[in-house]
């Protein structure tokens, strides 16, 4: 099954690149279903290892010089392609929907591209040979950074392109010394049963960290998410970054750990979901708060991995197995919400032509199924229960807290820290979402294009549905999603009480919330058939004419909060001063910077245009400088052949 989805995926791809001739509207139809039955062929594939315990085992013959190579579909494997093929579905069908609003340029190119990096991120799972690896983890950045370029004619979305290009680049660049070493170390270059260790280990970390987008190499996330579109931005923040934390767990499974190189590795996975939820508060621009959620949640995976790695250094068996399986479950409830809030982020850009907040606003009542969706959305990344999120960050809780030892003083103040840190970034991601839909759903609208803002097509609406009952499901039901991880436990040594105890606890809730959800529905009903509600304005407090211009916004939402993260988040203030007892405009605005691109990056690239400036002198269009700069070469390439040939 998995190799016709694959074949399947591959004619796909090829009719796009034969057929570009053909119309928008039809190419993207064949394109869309074809997707689709491939996608459901890989389900029924990886579905039937995952549940099975079987795992599949190719050894492909190249030419000696190389080697054999392996290529292997284990139970991690399956779990995570279960979950590209599952989102890919409903990716590719809002794309469809997505590109009908679009001009038709570039449109075969861009589901060109689309197919390969969805082509790519299959074979990254499989593939266990280095060279291999490396050449589909190429195609998969080279394919998402052409797929970027859908609006050829935006400056922001080449450089911002660009950017993602060069960093990803780099990351392949360390994964790729990574490889060597471990090829140096083992003599083979098929990778999968060798034990990792030294620096090799922390160069393919590295690598990997710059895909997931863990601190401090996530600067490309927002960036590249803006710019893109909407149906990319949720697959490659829901999907594709999360072949980042597939090799993650492939280099920590293979590898032996020190107490301090784990507490090193919960720091970085703690910074990098503090500093997420900081900028997703502090951004006006709705894909860019979505872009460093993603890096908040990043960061959460994180957390629960360095507790599985902690739980297994400490003997502690609760730790590790409720670690691994919250951070297997915030993988997958991740690749459900995310896309949805993405996907939505597209549907209010198609109505409105903006992504700003503070110009938006009043959105609920002009798109109300959007708006639900949305609010449904921000519940499930916020953890609040009911949502799937929920599920997933109570199981990390309870991992954290089962690291409470008194005979342990090291794991308690641990555990204690992560706890804390944990419920921190919780409570802020949680005032972020509620930001994000207030403003841009609640209050008046603040522009014309808000005010004259309609629903979109049904065809916009049919995946984010999907995905917010998926969530609703999952989070109603969270034994129903554990129930996917269990295959795991035998290859990742999980507890299998702990994990029965888990479901049990998990069951309990369901049951809870089931209740306490048809309360509820009950109570609203009395409440619609019993009470007679009447609307008026609000009380001006001696305000004749409000406006749109009283409500709060995005900065004056945050203002308290903010003032004490100050140190944490750079603004760049542009005001003009008013002039005159009575100035006819008044102009503030507060843009975001990310302190990684104005100081780290900004300055590395300074000093490489520094190392290149001593080298301009040479491009000086003299043909007989040319001349001269030869010759010296070959006297140079005489002299040392003269010294090896001695």
């Amino acid at each position: 099954m998995i190799g016709y989805g694959l074949a399947l995926q591959l004619f796909g791809l090829l009719f796009v690149l034969l057929e570009a001739g053909f119309k928008k509207a039809k190419a993207s139809i064949c394109f869309t279903a074809l997707s689709i039955v491939a996608s459901l062929l890989l389900i029924a594939g990886y579905a039937d290892l995952l549940f099975s315990h079987a795992e599949l085992c190719y050894v492909l013959t190249l030419p000696s010089f190389i080697g054999s190579a392996d290529i292997v579909i284990d139970a991690f494997a399956a779990f995570m392609g279960l979950i590209f093929a599952f989102g890919s579905i409903w990716g590719i069908l809002y794309a469809h929907a997505y590109i009908k609003t679009h001009s038709e340029e570039g449109t075969a190119s861009h589901l060109f591209f689309l197919a390969l990096m969805l082509l790519s991120m299959h074979l990254v799972l499989m593939l266990r040979h280095s060279l291999l690896f490396m050449l589909a983890w190429e195609l998969m950045s080279l394919s998402s950074f052409f797929a970027i370029l859908y609006d050829r004619h935006s400056q922001e979305t080449i450089s911002s392109a660009l950017y993602y290009f060069v960093m990803m680049h780099i990351g392949a660049a360390v994964l790729l010394l990574g490889f060597g070493l471990l090829y140096m170390q083992s003599g083979t270059l098929n990778f999968g049963e060798q034990p990792i260790y030294g620096l090799a280990k922390w160069l393919l970390l590295i690598g990997f960290a710059f895909k997931a987008g863990f601190f401090p190499f996530y600067s490309w996330l927002p960036k590249a998410h803006p710019v893109a579109p909407a149906h990319l931005s949720g697959m490659m923040s829901g999907l594709m970054i999360k072949t980042g934390i597939f090799g993650i767990v492939m280099v920590m499974l293979r590898s032996s750990w020190q107490p301090y190189e784990i507490y090193l590795l919960l720091a970085i996975a703690l910074i990098t979901a503090f500093n997420g939820v900081i900028h997703a508060l502090a951004e006006a621009n709705i894909k860019k708060a979505l872009a460093y959620s993603s890096i908040e949640n990043i960061g959460i995976i994180g957390i629960a991995l360095c507790l599985w790695l902690l739980g297994l250094q400490t003997n502690n068996a609760m730790m590790a197995s409720l670690g691994f399986a919250s951070a297997m479950l915030h993988l997958l409830n991740h690749s459900l919400f995310k896309p949805l809030l993405f996907y939505l982020s597209g549907n209010v850009l198609v109505a409105t032509h903006s992504l700003n907040q503070d110009s938006l606003g009043g959105l609920g009542r002009n798109m109300p199924r959007t708006a639900g969706l949305f609010l449904m959305g921000s519940a499930a990344i916020s953890a609040l229960p009911l949502m799937n999120g929920f599920i997933s960050e109570f199981g990390i809780f309870l991992s954290s807290i089962s690291g409470f030892r008194i005979s342990n003083l090291s794991s308690t103040l641990i555990a204690v820290v992560t706890g804390a840190g944990l419920a921190f970034v919780s409570a802020l991601a949680l005032i972020a979402f509620s930001k994000n839909y207030s403003i841009v759903f609640g209050g008046e609208p603040r522009s014309k294009a808000a005010s004259d803002a309609r629903e979109v097509s049904i065809g916009m609406l049919i995946s984010p549905l999907v995905l917010a009952l998926s969530c609703l499901v999952f989070g109603l039901f969270g034994g129903v999603a554990l129930l996917i991880i269990r295959p795991l436990e035998q290859m990742f040594g999980l507890n299998t009480t702990v994990l029965n105890s888990f479901s049990l606890v998990l069951n309990s809730m369901s049951v809870v919330m089931l209740m306490l959800l048809g309360c509820f529905a009950v109570l609203y009903l009395l409440k619609s058939r019993l009470s007679h509600i009447t609307k008026a304005g609000t009380w001006g407090c001696a305000y004749a004419k409000p406006s749109s211009r009283m409500q709060y916004t995005g900065l004056a939402f945050i203002n308290p909060l903010a003032y004490f993260l100050k140190p944490f988040v750079r603004t760049e203030l542009s005001a003009n001063k008013s002039e005159g007892y009575f100035p006819q405009k008044i102009e503030y605005q507060e843009e975001l910077q990310e302190y990684l691109d104005t100081s780290v990056i900004a300055s590395a690239c300074k000093a490489v245009k520094r190392v290149f400036a001593c080298f301009d002198s040479i491009h000086n269009g003299k043909t007989n400088s040319y001349i001269t700069y030869l010759l010296l070469a070959l006297l140079a390439l005489l002299f040392w052949v003269l010294g090896v040939s001695q």
